[in-house]
């Protein structure tokens, strides 16, 4: 099983979830997006000590893959590449 992330931009994701999602801003997505992804490369890890997931935690809050969506196989989800 390949368990790896589908590598996304920030600006791809953007563009995606705001296609697909309206009602949220552009803007505040992008903003803590970039957020996310400064933790993560600065070392901050879940409550359960796994990486965060930047995407996630973006848009639910601080946590890892496994701990927002309670799947372990991340191979069809996209991360902050």
């Amino acid at each position: 099983m390949n368990n790896v992330f589908q590598k996304i931009s920030i600006n791809e994701f953007v563009a995606q979830t705001i296609k697909g999602n309206p009602d949220l801003k552009a803007v505040d997505l992008k903003k803590d997006l970039e957020e996310f992804k400064k933790r993560k490369s600065q070392g901050e890890l879940c409550d359960c000590g796994n990486p965060i997931w930047i995407i996630g935690s973006a848009i639910t809050g601080k946590g890892c893959f496994t701990c927002i969506t309670g799947e372990s196989d991340c191979s069809d989800d996209y991360e902050i590449g």
